[in-house]
């Protein structure tokens, strides 16, 4: 077992950012994953996505880059 399971919103938000990025050949904006779970303010994307990152699942770039998510490691889609 893992040291750090995602919540069930962590997983579908990676798994998100692993698909647009698989069909797209970039990751989605804070606001197009805002977007995607119908929540009021991209800062919540932020906070899961920083939450994410802290778990080891992604990298996040530094300042205002749009589009500057990176997985780190894939997720099984069933658990």
């Amino acid at each position: 077992r893992m040291q750090n399971p995602l919540t069930e919103k962590q997983r579908s938000v990676l798994l998100y950012v692993i698909h647009f990025k698989k069909e797209n050949g970039f990751p989605p904006t804070m606001h197009e994953i805002k977007d995607e779970f119908g929540w009021a303010s991209a800062n919540a994307s932020h906070q899961h996505l920083r939450a994410i990152a802290k778990k080891g699942y992604l990298a996040m770039a530094e300042g205002k880059k749009s589009r500057g998510i990176k997985v780190l490691r894939r997720i099984r889609e069933t658990a």
